[in-house]
């Protein structure tokens, strides 16, 4: 009976020992296992966003052409003879009535003295018919032919005394002399009408360029423009508006003008983009410019949505300075990453840190 006791009270402990052994490697079974699915979250890419907001835009029309000064002129020779001395170097600013070069004056100078003597004489038998005229003594015909011949012995002067003055050639207006003809030397023979130079007023430049007929009739005379060389940028306006298309391209002519305080840094014969303002556009979608990816002939962003970056394509408008009009495909408030591109996939995680307007 005793035996049998001690029996059951092992039989009693062995099937707790297995029970609990049972549970334990259950646990550890479950626990393993559990291990083995858990997946780490993905940490999210590092980027910059924007949110989208309403702003205004400055639209604007580009184009290039080439500077020239404010006014501009070829200095022609307007006598003959040799030259004696040439008084101006390229490159000089010479004052208004500045001297240019000087030709032989001898016979101008010669044909000038004659034709003040013959003046003086007819001037003098004018006035002594006209005296006798009007005491009765002289004919009316008597009078105008001596008239006649007093009006032309004038004429004769001034024309001698012209061609003296223009034995000094002279500059129309203040500017620089651009450049001199080879040929214009001391010793050298130079006809009437003979190039010698050209002068350039850069106190102020212009750029003229061409526009199509939708381009053209967006702008107006007065609107404000700039003009980029490759080193300097001046503030203009739009001077002239052709009000007919060139024959051969169909384009308007639109000339751009701005003062030029740089003098001969920027110089007539420069390359020079212009961008001339439209009117101001209010309310509109903008966006850092950087932000819009192109792929292919789409533009393109990355939205914020629940952390993961979105790629969606969208509609552009007007650039204006940094900024970019988004005309379809984003709302107000929608969150676009403007940097780190380059570890972007679309769908994948993302950390924002966002900037204002005035850190873009």
């Amino acid at each position: 009976m005793k035996s049998r006791r001690l029996i059951i009270i092992f039989l009693i402990l062995a099937a707790v020992v297995l029970s609990a052994f049972y549970f334990l490697n259950r646990r550890s079974t479950d626990q393993t296992s559990s291990s083995s699915l858990y997946v780490p979250e993905e940490p999210g890419i590092a980027v910059e966003a924007y949110r989208a907001d309403f702003g205004s835009v400055i639209p604007s029309i580009e184009a290039s052409g080439l500077v020239t000064g404010k006014q501009e002129a070829v200095i022609v020779s307007e006598t003959r003879g040799v030259v004696e001395e040439v008084s101006a170097q390229i490159g000089e600013y010479l004052e208004k009535g500045a001297p240019v070069l000087r030709v032989d004056s001898s016979v101008a100078e010669l044909s000038m003295s004659q034709a003040e003597q013959q003046l003086k004489s007819s001037q003098i038998d004018f006035n002594s018919v006209k005296r006798a005229y009007d005491g009765g003594s002289a004919s009316e015909a008597e009078l105008a032919r001596s008239r006649g011949q007093f009006s032309g012995a004038e004429a004769t002067y001034e024309d001698s005394l012209k061609r003296f003055e223009n034995t000094v050639v002279k500059t129309p207006f203040a500017g620089f002399l651009a450049d001199l003809e080879n040929e214009i030397g001391t010793g050298n023979y130079i006809s009437e009408g003979v190039r010698i130079g050209k002068l350039v007023d850069l106190s102020a430049v212009k750029v003229n360029i061409f526009l199509g007929g939708e381009e053209v009739q967006r702008i107006r005379k007065g609107a404000s423009a700039l003009i980029r060389t490759a080193s300097k940028e001046l503030e203009g306006r739009v001077e002239a508006i052709a009000l007919t298309s060139d024959r051969n391209t169909g384009s308007f002519r639109v000339v751009v003008e701005a003062p030029n305080p740089y003098g001969e840094a920027i110089r007539s014969g420069f390359s020079a983009d212009v961008e001339i303002e439209l009117p101001e556009k209010d309310s509109v979608i903008i966006i850092p410019e950087s932000a819009v990816l192109q792929i292919g002939a789409d533009s393109w962003v990355y939205v914020i949505e629940e952390n993961k970056a979105v790629l969606k394509r969208v509609g552009t408008g007007t650039v204006s300075g940094s900024r970019i009009e988004i005309i379809s495909g984003l709302n107000a408030g929608d969150s676009v990453i403007t940097t780190g591109f380059k570890s972007l996939s679309d769908g994948a995680a993302v950390i924002p840190e966002y900037t204002t307007a005035e850190e873009e």
